[in-house]
């Protein structure tokens, strides 16, 4: 029974990184990469409340921008598809690796980190062309904030679709050790759904639905 067990475990693939069994790491950092999941959507929870506080409460009547200059929903939603053309193509990688095709995994993870930059450009383009300034109420600066978290959330991403390129050049992503190309794709998932509840909140709630704002007093420099 224990030589068969021993035969058993020899036959499991070793991480080229620690020599232990793949199916070990693989368990190990999938819980990290959850971790990292639900400990970004808290953030990122929290300033999809804040937004939402702000608009139903209209303090002061100070939610509106400036003539009720609201931002342009499209590219929210273009950065949006750019997100999920993204994550499909990792996720095609992911497919391809597991059937042993490297130059394929190159080819989705390149699509991956190049339709990410241009969304990234995208949002910094959207930033630097608002027509209003963070300063200007509150919709701004929650708005600015909410596109500031999926800035931050495409760089992560470009940053980790072009180190699956180096990880497969040094070995360390196989045909049988492939876990950290999916734990990327499930991070990718995850940053199109934050991505989407930013641009849903920044489209749809718009003009502050309380019209008889409370007063909280006026500050003076």
């Amino acid at each position: 029974m224990s030589e068969l067990t021993t035969k058993a475990e020899a036959a499991i693939p070793r991480s080229a990184t620690t020599g232990e069994p793949v199916t070990t790491t693989a368990r190990r950092n999938r819980l990290a990469i959850w971790l990292c999941i639900v400990s970004d959507a808290t953030g990122t929870l929290a300033l999809l409340v804040a937004y939402a506080y702000l608009w139903s409460l209209n303090v002061n009547d100070a939610w509106a921008p400036p003539k009720d200059t609201w931002a342009d929903p499209l590219p929210f939603w273009l950065i949006f598809v750019g997100a999920v053309v993204a994550a499909l193509a990792m996720w095609w990688a992911v497919a391809e690796i597991r059937h042993g095709h490297t130059g394929k995994f190159v080819a989705g993870s390149v699509i991956a980190s190049v339709v990410a930059l241009l969304a990234l450009i995208g949002q910094i383009w959207q930033l630097s062309t608002f027509p209003f300034d963070i300063t200007d109420g509150a919709y701004a600066s929650a708005t600015f904030w909410l596109c500031i978290a999926t800035a931050l959330h495409l760089s992560v991403v470009g940053f980790l679709t072009s180190a699956m390129i180096g990880r497969l050049r040094a070995g360390r992503i196989t045909r049988e050790d492939h876990s950290h190309a999916r734990l990327v794709a499930m991070w990718m998932t995850w940053v199109c759904v934050a991505v989407f509840l930013g641009a849903f909140f920044a489209t749809t709630m718009n003009a502050s639905p309380n019209s008889n704002s409370p007063t909280f007093g006026t500050f003076q420099e």
